[in-house]
């Protein structure tokens, strides 16, 4: 089975780095100036998605939406990462690349992951989001109507886990 792009990305920096002068390039990834305003929007978007999902779990009738929300929490919170590094986008796998690029590192010494341990993603993280678009594109672009409750449950704790995440990464950037 062929690697998705973004593995490549986690593991070749120079590959990283060419895609993302490419998506520079074309403006796909956007240098921006009012990053406060873009982080708080993200994350204020975020913990709104975050509300859907759970009242959409308690209706029961639609956990395709609870999987859609929850996807959108993990990319508005992934969107604030991108705003807190100065760049925006509105392509998903170059938001991917952002994360990867400016905040998940792969091998770090005992003193680095002291010093960046609140403020790197880890590779699972990196997968939550994957996981996420891949059931949030099932969930829109189906016919499915009946999705499993317990699926859009865990992928609502995941979210939420990856949303306080980024909290604190913001948290710890700003102080």
């Amino acid at each position: 089975m062929a690697k998705e792009i973004w593995e490549t990305w986690l593991e070749n920096e120079q590959k990283r780095e060419k895609a993302f002068q490419r998506y520079l390039k074309t403006k796909k990834i956007k240098q921006e100036t009012e990053i406060n305003e873009l982080v708080q929007g993200h994350i204020d978007k975020a913990d709104h998605n975050l509300k859907f999902v759970k009242s959409t779990i308690e209706l029961k009738d639609f956990n395709d939406w609870a999987i859609v929300s929850a996807y959108y929490s993990i990319y508005h919170a992934s969107l604030a990462l991108c705003a807190l590094k100065g760049y925006s986008t509105k392509d998903h796998l170059a938001t991917l690349l952002i994360l990867i690029k400016e905040f998940y590192k792969k091998e770090l010494s005992k003193e680095e992951i002291e010093t960046v341990g609140n403020t790197t993603i880890e590779k699972e993280e990196v997968l939550y989001y994957i996981e996420a678009k891949t059931k949030r594109n099932k969930a829109s672009y189906s016919t499915q109507k009946i999705f499993d409750a317990h699926e859009a449950e865990v992928l609502r704790t995941k979210a939420i886990s990856f949303v306080n995440k980024v909290k604190e990464i913001i948290d710890s950037s700003f102080t």
